[in-house]
């Protein structure tokens, strides 16, 4: 407002100041003039009424406060009344949650109207607080150096102590190592490795309601082993273990990727990236019958057809021991093979009628076969191989390789390394001494285990098993 009445100022201090400085005043600047005043005028009376329109509002809204706070001000003295007349005096014992014994000097803290309030323990294990406003919900929290910090609810402290457990005591002690099964093609399971996170776990009471959990953390040496030093506990330790992932060896058909199936795929050692938790085995272990197989030469489709050697049943190899190993005798092969889940049927193929097909053995494992038998198969006319019984006593689709006069021809009988007992009497052996190539140990640990005196110390070796799962699926 103080700008209007300073611009019309101005314009008064103007005209007079034109009118000193000009002979003539025209009728022009006079019109002008005053409709300069008069746009001032409005101006100011639009800024009055705003004004007052203003202070209006202002001065009822400055009464709407004030009631306000009147309003509060009566219900803060009406509270403040209450809580002054319900502050009472409270006592909180803690004791050890092992021994029962007093804990002196622990820090009990609680929250009152907004501020904090400390007390110590005294001899007796009791901290005392005065004339406090409290819920009865309010928590008491409750900590010492070298102990797990606990809390108890104002509800409880007359129903039970608070209970501190000693955690920097660390007399007690469970060490072992974890073993994993990343190789299946062998006996035993491997080491787990380094940087695996052991944890032991256990649940303490907090008094007379509740309770809560502590954990003790490490990690494996790089051979799998751990140790944790741990407080004698008024319950079990419970032991968990992160999840590994590794590569893992086996031996198996194919995986979901493949698109030549058994019995045209050799068995294959294959490394999966499989997934581990202790005693988790819900993985599938392929079932890879013996390390042998019968080679056939590829049929009319361009297809090699493999035959396990499974020994007392379908395919048989007889061996008799010699000097340095086992030689072929006879053989015993099917022209209907089932094995396993698998069907190998020898009909499947078509050949060049009337032929004679030389059959090899492939030793997938590379340490059975020393040096290679010669057989042969012979085909009929119809170009499917033929069953036959041979000069040496064995019937079926495969035998030991003859010349044109009926004869062995040299070095038919092979040499090999391994074989399985078949009648020790007959100097009779088989070439199948293994059900499977994928062995596991599929051990169950248990993971509770409690340590309730000062100074106990167990060995618990822990197994993670063969594996969760893998990346694909394999069969």
């Amino acid at each position: 407002m103080k700008l209007k009445f300073t611009r019309l100022f101005l314009v008064v201090l103007a005209l007079y100041a034109t009118g000193c400085s000009k002979d003539e005043f025209s009728e022009a600047d006079a019109i002008a003039a005053q409709k300069e005043l008069l746009n001032l005028k409005y101006q100011h009376e639009l800024d009055l009424e705003t004004l007052k329109q203003k202070g209006a509002s202002a001065l009822q809204q400055l009464i709407n406060t004030a009631a306000l706070q009147q309003l509060k001000m009566n219900d803060s003295l009406a509270r403040a009344s209450a809580v002054a007349a319900a502050k009472q005096d409270y006592s909180v014992a803690v004791t050890d949650v092992v021994t029962n014994a007093p804990v002196v000097d622990a820090e009990v803290i609680v929250s009152s109207e907004g501020k904090l309030f400390s007390s110590k323990t005294n001899a007796q294990g009791i901290a005392t607080f005065s004339s406090l406003y409290l819920f009865p919900t309010s928590t008491f929290l409750i900590t010492k150096t070298g102990y797990a910090a606990t809390q108890i609810m104002r509800k409880d402290i007359t129903l039970g102590t608070a209970k501190l457990w000693n955690t920097a005591e660390l007399s007690n002690e469970i060490s072992g190592t974890l073993y994993i099964e990343t190789d299946l093609t062998n006996t035993t399971p491997e080491k787990v490795g380094g940087n695996v996170l052991v944890t032991a776990s256990t649940s303490v009471p907090n008094g007379f309601n509740g309770s809560y959990s502590v954990q003790f953390p490490t990690y494996t040496t790089a051979t799998g082993a751990y140790s944790l030093k741990l407080p004698a506990a008024p319950g079990a330790y419970t032991f968990s273990f992160a999840q590994v992932e590794a590569d893992q060896k086996l031996y198996i058909y194919g995986t979901e990727d493949s698109t030549v199936a058994v019995p045209y795929q050799l068995p294959y050692l294959a490394t999966v990236k499989t997934y581990f938790n202790v005693n988790a085995s819900n993985v599938n272990i392929p079932s890879v019958v013996g390390p042998v197989f019968l080679k056939f030469p590829k049929d009319k489709l361009g297809r090699e057809l493999y035959i396990p050697v499974n020994g007392y049943t379908n395919s048989t190899v007889y061996l008799s021991a010699v000097t340095d190993g086992f030689q072929v005798e006879r053989l015993n092969v099917n022209a209907y093979n089932y094995y396993n889940g698998v069907y190998y049927d020898l009909n499947q193929s078509t050949f060049d009628a009337n032929t004679k097909l030389d059959v090899t053995m492939v030793d997938i494992i590379g340490n059975i076969i020393k040096s290679q038998p010669l057989l042969s198969a012979t085909t009929n006319s119809a170009g499917k191989i033929a069953m036959t019984s041979s000069a040496e006593g064995g019937y079926g689709s495969v035998h030991l390789r003859r010349d044109a006069t009926g004869k062995l021809v040299a070095n038919a009988k092979g040499l090999f390394s391994k074989a399985a007992v078949y009648d020790i009497s007959q100097n009779s052996y088989i070439l199948n001494y293994s059900s499977n190539l994928n062995f596991a140990s599929n051990l169950i640990t248990g993971l509770n285990y409690s340590l309730p005196n000062k100074g106990d110390k167990k060995i618990i070796n822990f197994y993670y098993g063969s594996g969760e799962s893998r990346v694909k699926k394999v069969y």
